[in-house]
């Protein structure tokens, strides 16, 4: 089971809905001055559909697990219902069940069942819907609330929108943690429904919409549309049209007959000032289906924010590339930040509001504050925004915009509207869609947490969800939250924290799969270890991966790619390469657990040396071979003769 439904969730925030500020994206909608009936009758079959139906009466193996049976005695329809019983609360197992045609990008899915219980204590009995990529990594997935009720009632599930890059889902039937007693499942559904037609993202300039000189060439819009069922892209066009602030148009251009689209314009001729993007999908008949608009600004040179993401996704902070480095933290002290520094960390996460001297001896010893912004009050950012140390504001801790879009605008707006110089963070389990992250937040990660200690564990995972947020927001700034933590410590039945292996590999892997930034959870975590390793033993083991890190950050941040470098192909091993300052790296990531061997051509060069491990490899028959234990990490740097 993926962390979603056994985490615990450390921030919450209300929020007042709140006017978009200038420099935020619009919301993908229907045209203003169509009903929803009317937006409906625009489209072609959009209908729900039943993919999957049951009432448990096949006796489908599938869905039992040691806790869960078929009960002939009670039943909603037909002859029986599954039923599923936990005696103690020492498990937490959940009775799962794979659904076809459920999968298929950004397609809203709802599951719904009859549940009723008995005898249950301290929760109750639900049912969730996740998605899964190949490998099993966990990419978002939808939840409902649970039911003690000893009567049949109906739980629902959804919409939710299936992830890109998903392979299958789950529909899952529980108890929720700590529950024991009964509880019965019956006439389960899936639903299927039409998604969403029309997805503008901006790949560039993919912060903020804000065109900074020398940073973009051109206007880089990604359009996807998906036709509903029975129709065809060649059923609709896709207009754009740019216009500037008095709504005059600049450039305009239509495509029709593709589902996959690319708008681009370049920018060069451009006059210094605002902009919007207007998207609009009109039918046969000429009729607007959906549209959205999208604010762009050019900048003048002095109109550059003090921080910003670049044109690749990367920090730069007072005209200087920034790696961030972080930890969660919190409340932070003059102690745990001498911890953090001792540990190569540049940048603190507090989930308490740091008081001016912690901010003051932040700054001092040339570290940067990720501050918790919890709600829309701008009070907290006009108080905070000129700080020295302050480096982003944390917006977002695992609520999502697609269900939760009246919470999480309003709160990145406050930050949009009244602080121009520093970006936002939001952080979630689940992928976020590109064209909604893009609307709720400036940098994005995934808190993928696969280290249980157990052979069950999917240490690649974190490769996975990275993979798949850089690829929903092209250019997008993307910081992984990486694992130093027991799961244990909140009771998700670890066993202890991941070693130091582990911990090397989930770093590595998020850096090959394009992230530039990493904030590990947590420091206070490493304090209370719920197997009892020391405080200063987890703290050395991160000490020794984010040194690494840290020491190589430049050459992370580089822009330039070895070209010529090649890795064979290997089921386990990711790759990337960097250019810096005349010489070539490579960075080399196994992701199982078992050995393999590395194999790379490297043309232009005769040597390579294995970084932080004092050897070299020797070139021989045209390539470079080496061995890398499960979870290895290889960073080369290559030499010519």
């Amino acid at each position: 089971m993926s962390n979603s439904l056994s985490r615990r969730t450390l921030f919450a925030g209300g929020a007042s809905i709140g006017a978009a500020g200038l420099l935020g994206t619009g919301v993908l909608s229907a045209p203003a001055h169509a009903s929803p009936s009317a937006r409906a009758a625009l489209l072609a079959d959009t209908t729900p559909r039943v993919v999957f139906t049951t009432s448990f009466e096949n006796s489908d193996p599938e869905w039992l697990n040691g806790f869960t049976s078929y009960d002939p005695a009670v039943h909603r329809t037909g002859g029986q219902s599954l039923r599923y019983t936990r005696p103690d609360d020492s498990t937490y197992v959940f009775a799962t069940k794979k659904i076809p045609h459920t999968a298929d990008d950004y397609v809203p899915v709802t599951v719904s069942a009859w549940v009723k219980t008995e005898g249950l204590k301290n929760g109750g009995a639900s049912i969730a819907m996740e998605w899964y990529a190949e490998d099993g990594c966990y990419l978002g997935g939808g939840y409902t609330g649970a039911t003690t009720s000893a009567d049949w009632v109906e739980l629902t599930c959804g919409p939710q929108t299936a992830p890109a890059g998903a392979a299958y889902m789950k529909a899952i039937f529980y108890l929720q943690r700590q529950t024991t007693g009964s509880a019965w499942i019956d006439d389960l559904v899936v639903t299927r429904h039409e998604p969403k037609l029309l997805r503008a993202t901006l790949a560039a300039p993919a912060y903020r919409g804000l065109l900074i000189p020398g940073e973009h060439r051109e206007i880089d819009l990604r359009l996807d549309l998906n036709p509903p069922t029975g129709a065809k892209p060649s059923h609709y066009k896709v207009n754009v049209e740019l216009t500037d602030a008095e709504g005059r148009t600049v450039h305009s251009r239509s495509y029709s007959g593709a589902s996959r689209l690319t708008y681009t314009r370049p920018v060069a001729t451009l006059a210094h000032g605002t902009y919007e993007l207007r998207v609009s999908a009109t039918d046969s008949d000429g009729r607007t289906v959906e549209d959205t608009t999208i604010a762009l600004r050019k900048l003048r040179d002095t109109e550059v924010p003090s921080t910003y993401f670049d044109a690749l996704g990367r920090t730069r902070h007072n005209g200087e590339l920034f790696f961030p480095l972080g930890a969660y933290n919190g409340p932070t002290t003059s102690e745990n930040l001498e911890d953090l520094e001792y540990a190569s960390f540049n940048t603190v996460l507090s989930y308490h509001v740091p008081t001016a001297p912690i901010l003051d001896e932040t700054h001092r010893r040339g570290m940067k504050t990720l501050f918790t912004h919890r709600n829309a009050d701008a009070s907290e950012v006009l108080r905070y925004k000129s700080h020295p140390s302050l480096l982003a504001w944390y917006i977002n801790d695992e609520t999502p915009p697609d269900t939760e879009g009246p919470v999480v605008r309003p709160r990145y707006a406050s930050v949009v509207d009244n602080d121009f110089d520093h970006p936002t963070y939001s952080v979630d389990y689940r992928v976020w869609p590109g064209d909604l992250t893009q609307e709720v937040t400036d940098a994005f990660g995934t808190d993928n947490y696969p280290i249980k200690g157990r052979p069950t564990d999917g240490p690649g995972h974190v490769y996975t969800s990275t993979a798949a947020a850089v690829a929903e927001r092209p250019n997008g700034a993307v910081w992984t939250v990486i694992q130093l933590h027991n799961l244990g410590n909140y009771r998700h039945f670890g066993v202890r924290a991941p070693n130091l292996a582990e911990v090397r590999s989930m770093s590595w892997q998020a850096v090959v799969a394009g992230a530039y930034g990493l904030v590990y959870y947590s420091r206070f975590d490493m304090e209370r270890d719920a197997a009892g390793e020391s405080y200063q033993t987890l703290l050395d083991r991160a000490k020794a991966v984010v040194s690494q890190i840290s020491t190589l950050s430049p050459v992370i941040l580089s822009a330039g790619r070895a070209e010529s470098v090649k890795s064979a192909h290997s089921d386990s091993l990711r790759w990337t390469t960097r250019s810096h300052e005349g010489r070539d790296y490579l960075f080399v990531v196994n992701l199982s657990r078992e050995p393999r061997t590395l194999s790379f051509t490297a043309p232009r060069h005769d040597g390579a040396e294995v970084l932080f491990e004092g050897r070299e490899l020797v070139k021989k028959g045209g390539h470079f071979r080496d061995r890398l234990e499960g979870l290895g990490v290889g960073l080369y740097q290559l030499s010519q003769g």
